[in-house]
């Protein structure tokens, strides 16, 4: 039995293919798509979860749930991840419960938008007369947002409505209620203000900007004069290309914000072990990370705490500005309050570091993601207003599949009988089917998640296979060898199975049955007397695979530029290629080439 190793080598990459697609423990119910903020599920239940039953009826479809939930109202008792919650559905506020499911998976495969459905998002410009080019400025914000969030299966559209209001349109395969309103809504205005302390002797202080030193004297009814400038308490000022506000008094102590950075200073985001971190602070995590400023902003930020007297923390023993503190700003919201060391004080300082403070590793890892993405991608012209939200059908996407399924069965009929004609012969016909099979198995259990342990199980078979070969001196030859190898670790990545990859399984296929019919032909092709001599048997079937390797190579060359441009519709239908050639010359061609090689001999 040892002789085949090759075929073991292929029904061991089937089966691990196979149980790649479908091993996942059963799961009864939906899968939670979205929540909105007027749900009274708002921030008890999140995306992902599985909803099982509502009021004691068990949900198993999508269709379902869509049935059952105009009929919710009053109290609704839900079974979520297996905890029963309560909620009370007020239909005279909301028109609906304000959740959106989508069916479970019942493979392990990760289909795109296209064949799954998943959430359509409509966000609303907060602006009066947007432009199409505001719009574009926002749709590649929020494109490099997405991109550098690791979003996957995500489209944005333009959309404009009849009266001439512009939207945009986003369309992904499942995102949370976070995602869109902490993330895709957001404006990403980033601002950086400190606290500027005067104190007042004799109803005069010192303003100190460095180079110029400006009086600060009290006038009538609580106003301060700040060289020729006088405020009260609430008004801006501008001070050598610097935003301040007159804040409040505590006594004799006068307390300014200045702007020391925006948006626009932020230079690079430093997320290096040296610059960042997540560590556990008592019961929670906190996280930081460093970011660097142009020298603009830090030129503001030493003007601003410039003159400002140094005080030693009590509990720590560090020396810090005294009542100063630079308070980080996301959207007008507050991210960070810091102490500034006394060291810093009236110096240049380009590499400010922001923190933060979670209560589980989860949510601290998901809060720096998300600063993170924000500051890198930049705020958009405009805030944004979720306008709607709904789950897209993946009706269209399944009836593709299927009507795919059907095409693929009629293309093997159609292969068989048309190399049967060719060769009279259902030895050669059937072998050419299943191979091919074989090959979209271990292709689509190559891209499924979570499948790390399986494909491990499998080099580990294989490399026993070939090594058992080895010692029975059996032929060993070197691209199946280099296939017991690279194929189970090819299985370990993953990615999106979308139409554009079955494009690429589609090629993969017809490359595969080109090859085939290459080392059919090249073997069995010539006189009678030569079909039936073993001798020469080998060398043709060298011959055929030179012609092979030499037009994988090529299909290969011309998908790697494709895939490293990195749109996603390209981007999927080349790795998809690539990864089913492979699979092909490394280990289903030298089967069939094995096959082909027993046939001959027979006759």
């Amino acid at each position: 039995m040892i002789k085949y190793w090759k075929i073991l080598v292929l029904l061991v990459c089937v089966f691990g293919g196979l149980m790649a697609i479908t091993f996942r423990p059963p799961v009864d119910g939906v899968e939670i798509a979205y929540i909105s903020d007027y749900s009274p599920a708002k921030d008890v239940l999140s995306h992902g979860m599985i909803l099982a039953s509502v009021n004691g009826q068990l949900i198993e479809n999508m269709d379902q749930w869509i049935e059952i939930e105009p009929t919710l109202s009053g109290p609704v008792k839900l079974v979520v991840n297996g905890n029963s919650y309560d909620f009370f559905v007020d239909r005279s506020n909301i028109s609906d419960i304000g959740i959106d499911v989508m069916n479970i998976d019942s493979t392990n495969l990760d289909f795109g938008l296209d064949i799954k459905g998943g959430t359509r998002v409509i966000l609303k410009p907060q602006a009066e007369n947007s432009s199409s080019e505001v719009i574009d400025q926002i749709m590649e914000t929020l494109k490099t947002r997405a991109n550098i969030y690791g979003l996957k299966e995500i489209n944005f559209y333009p959309v404009q409505s009849s009266t001439g209001e512009y939207f945009i349109q986003i369309e992904a395969a499942g995102v949370g209620r976070e995602i869109v309103n902490d993330l895709l809504s957001k404006q990403g205005k980033f601002e950086a203000k400190i606290i500027k302390p005067v104190d007042l002797v004799n109803g005069q202080g010192v303003f100190d900007l460095i180079d110029n030193k400006y009086t600060v004297t009290e006038g009538e009814n609580n106003s301060v004069k700040i060289g020729d400038t006088v405020v009260i308490q609430g008004d801006k000022f501008n001070l050598e290309g610097i935003d301040f506000e007159y804040a409040n008094r505590t006594g004799n102590e006068l307390f300014f914000i200045g702007n020391a950075y925006d948006g626009k200073d932020i230079e690079l985001i430093m997320t290096d072990s040296q610059h960042a971190a997540i560590m556990p602070v008592g019961e929670g995590f906190r996280f930081y990370f460093t970011v660097s400023v142009s020298t603009r902003g830090a030129e503001k930020f030493a003007k601003i705490t410039s003159g400002i007297p140094a005080r030693m923390d009590m509990n720590s023993g560090d020396y810090y500005l005294k009542d100063s503190r630079i308070i980080l700003y996301l959207d007008e919201q507050p991210v960070s309050d810091l102490q500034i060391s006394s060291d810093l004080g009236g110096k240049i300082y380009t590499t400010p570091q922001i923190q933060g403070y979670r209560e589980d590793k989860e949510g601290a890892v998901s809060e720096t993601m998300r600063l993170q993405t924000i500051l890198r991608s930049g705020a958009l012209p405009v805030s944004m207003e979720t306008v709607s939200v709904s789950v897209i059908s993946p009706k269209l996407g399944e009836g593709f599949v299927t009507s795919a399924a059907y095409a693929g069965l009629l293309a093997a009929l159609m292969v068989v009988v048309v190399v049967f004609i060719r060769y009279r012969s259902f030895k050669i016909a059937i072998p050419m089917v299943l191979i091919s099979l074989s090959e979209i198995i271990i292709l689509l259990g190559i891209s499924t998640a979570n499948d790390t342990g399986i494909w491990a199980a499998v080099l580990v078979v294989n490399l026993i296979i070939m090594g058992v070969a080895w010692w029975k001196k059996q032929e060993i030859d070197t691209f199946t060898a280099i296939g017991v190898v690279l194929i189970p670790i090819l299985g370990m990545l993953s990615w999106t199975i979308d139409l554009p990859a079955i494009g690429g399984i589609i090629a993969a296929i017809g490359t595969g049955i080109d090859h085939m019919i290459v080392i059919a032909d090249e073997t069995l092709s010539g006189e009678k007397k030569d079909r039936k001599m073993l001798i020469g048997v080998k060398d043709k079937i060298k011959k055929a695979f030179f012609i092979i390797f030499g037009s994988a190579a090529t299909t290969i060359a011309a998908m790697i530029p494709l895939m490293s441009i990195g749109v996603g519709l390209i981007r999927s239908f080349a790795i998809t290629t690539i990864i089913g050639v492979l699979i092909g010359i490394l280990i289903t061609r030298p089967v069939y080439a094995r096959l082909i090689e027993l046939s001959a001999d027979k006759k």
